[in-house]
């Protein structure tokens, strides 16, 4: 963890320490009651929630970022207290047994959730922001990057979908501007050369965290495969046109009037809501309009109190 950005090896051992001493940490506040926040600071504890650090006391990653000024104003009053000796007639820190009030606030949405893990540790841990996008890209005929590198073909034409991590521009003898741009996909990362008129027209796609549709050249030069891009496309937009459709398992009909605020986008996607009927039989009704799915959307319905699943279809 000492290799989270912020965090470092001195506040880790710090923790390590703490913890050894003391046992393992039974809550949040009982984490800011026994660290050092001179070690451990707000930037710090910010990027361990974002690693998923905390995710076995408390997995609402959001609630523990938007809580750090009073998990760290805690840790500070406490250490405070143990330096002054100020301590109850039971031998406890004062307010030590008190329960640490955090933000009232849901979780991110999956991709968001994904996005904040990946500013703090620099690639992804507990999932892939191309997850969402399973089910289209297998109607894309899309490949991974792993397996483009199974192709021993000296030269060929390939389709892969990848989440920009960086761009890195450079200028040529002619003037014009190419670049390289590192992607990550579910089977590793990967670099991609965009020559001067594919980059100029794949330019307002190439934001770090985007994730998009890419028609490549493939050669291999040796040992080494590179990837020059013919074109790129936005993925929602290449997902949608897909026609990928979704199932809804709900628990109830109560988060109905939530589903029906979210489907404002019509596409090409059929909907089927599935509802607990009688007998523990279920009911499934699909929507006459058609919308346009996409990571997004799913995220939203996936988060929705009263929605227990939500396949692709």
């Amino acid at each position: 963890m000492a290799a989270v950005k912020g965090v470092g090896k001195q506040a880790m051992e710090h923790v390590v320490a703490v913890r050894q001493e003391g046992g393992p940490f039974r809550s949040i506040g009982d984490f800011a009651r026994r660290i050092d926040p001179r070690l451990v600071n707000k930037r710090a504890f910010e990027n361990l929630v974002r690693a998923g650090a905390f995710d076995a006391l408390s997995p609402n990653r959001r609630q523990l970022v938007e809580s750090s000024d009073a998990v760290l104003s805690d840790a500070a009053r406490t250490a405070r207290e143990r330096e002054t000796g100020q301590v109850s007639l039971f031998g406890e820190a004062a307010g030590e047994t008190e329960e640490l009030r955090l933000a009232a606030t849901d979780e991110w949405p999956a991709h968001e959730r994904l996005g904040e893990e990946f500013s703090a540790v620099g690639f992804y841990l507990s999932g892939h922001p191309l997850d969402n996008y399973h089910t289209a890209l297998t109607r894309l005929q899309a490949l991974t990057h792993a397996q483009i590198q199974e192709d021993r073909r000296s030269a060929f034409i390939a389709q892969v979908a990848g989440t920009i991590i960086r761009k890195s521009e450079r200028r040529g003898r002619n003037d014009q501007n190419y670049a390289f741009v590192s992607f990550s996909d579910p089977s590793g990362m990967f670099e991609v050369m965009f020559f001067p008129e594919v980059l100029a027209a794949s330019r307002p796609l190439l934001e770090a965290g985007k994730s998009i549709l890419l028609k490549l050249n493939a050669s291999w030069e040796g040992d080494e495969l590179k990837l020059r891009a013919i074109s790129a496309s936005d993925l929602d937009k290449a997902a949608a046109d897909a026609g990928e459709g979704l199932k809804i398992y709900l628990e109830d009909v109560r988060p109905l009037g939530a589903i029906a605020s979210q489907l404002h986008q019509p596409g090409k996607g059929m909907i089927t809501l599935v509802v607990p009927g009688s007998e523990g039989r279920e009911v499934e009704i699909k929507l006459q309009q058609r919308q346009q799915v996409n990571a997004t959307l799913k995220g939203a319905l996936k988060s929705l109190p009263g929605v227990a699943m939500v396949v692709s279809i």
